[in-house]
């Protein structure tokens, strides 16, 4: 059985890869504040919780049918 899968890979780490690297990039030199922080530190931070976001997807999506089997052998 094929456990890797191409799609869960670039949904749950080459995304919010270069959300983070274009993001800071396009955003790294801008003077707005947004609560009080410059933006990109803002985007970085949500950038933590959509990443984990991006995983569970990856999962529930792409790599979760590859273990159902595995919990019913127990």
């Amino acid at each position: 059985m094929r456990y890797f899968n191409p799609w869960s890979v670039v949904v749950g780490l080459v995304v919010p890869f270069l959300a983070v690297v274009g993001g800071v990039a396009v955003l790294g030199r801008s003077q707005a504040l947004v609560l009080g922080m410059p933006v990109a530190f803002l985007w970085i931070f949500v950038w933590f919780l959509l990443t984990s976001v991006c995983l569970a997807v990856s999962w529930y999506v792409f790599d979760s049918r590859y273990y159902e089997d595995e919990e019913d052998d127990r």
